[in-house]
């Protein structure tokens, strides 16, 4: 499962004329999540008639739903959404992010504690994009209570489902001086999609109560987040 609904402004939208089926490839500028961070640009592709509709000119926020597909490099190439449909919206309208998506661990969680008490997961999610296609890699930050939860039972190869917001990470590149980004997911809710085959690879099976109680130990010296995105991970399938 890979659905996003996200609203922005349309730029730059124009037909392919060497597609058999109408096509319109556009770029959508959205809000980011926190503040101080810059706008953030997405690239559109949609086909026949959410194509022809992504092409009229519409001053106002247009709201997008579609498909979330992760370049494979780290930053160096667009994220693209495989429009399904859309419509515009007035300028007054309430802004949209939300994505939700089914797929495996792409390795056990980085986990760090904070001397505030905040705990934060970091993890990676294959989602299967169909037979003899790679999956979509997404970077998953997750906090608080369901980072906890994570730490407990999520492992490589673990089923999830996640419901979050798309942001974009912007950082300057030491070494060359570019500017680079990373797509990372935001999950507000996760749930552990227990399965026979998360049994057999050992992934523990979750608690059939409320979330668990959160174990006393010293926070482990967990590595820093690296920005990788999972890619050259084993895909967990």
């Amino acid at each position: 499962m890979n659905h996003i609904v996200l609203a922005g402004i349309i730029r730059g939208a124009g037909m392919a004329t060497s597609t058999d089926k109408p096509c319109c490839r556009a770029t959508m500028a959205f809000e980011p999540l926190q503040d101080g961070q810059p706008s953030s640009v997405l690239e559109l592709i949609a086909w026949g008639k959410a194509a022809e509709k992504l092409a009229t000119p519409a001053a106002a926020l247009t709201i997008v739903q579609g498909r979330l597909t992760l370049a494979p490099t780290g930053g160096r190439e667009p994220t693209t959404i495989e429009v399904s449909s859309l419509f515009h919206a007035s300028n007054g309208a309430a802004t949209l992010n939300s994505i939700s998506l089914v797929g495996r661990a792409g390795r056990d969680p980085e986990v760090r504690y904070f001397e505030s008490g905040s705990v934060v997961a970091n993890l990676t999610l294959a989602v299967n994009r169909g037979k003899d296609r790679d999956p979509d890699w997404f970077n998953l930050e997750i906090w608080g209570k369901q980072a906890q939860v994570a730490a407990d039972y999520v492992r490589k190869g673990s089923l999830l489902g996640i419901i979050g917001a798309f942001k974009l990470d912007y950082w300057t590149d030491r070494s060359t001086g570019e500017q680079r980004f990373k797509p990372v997911v935001r999950v507000d809710r996760l749930e552990l999609l227990g399965s026979k085959r998360d049994g057999e690879q050992g992934a523990p099976a979750p608690a059939p109560a409320a979330a668990p109680a959160r174990r006393s130990r010293p926070a482990p010296a967990a590595p820093m987040w690296d920005g990788s995105g999972g890619v050259g991970d084993d895909i967990p399938f």
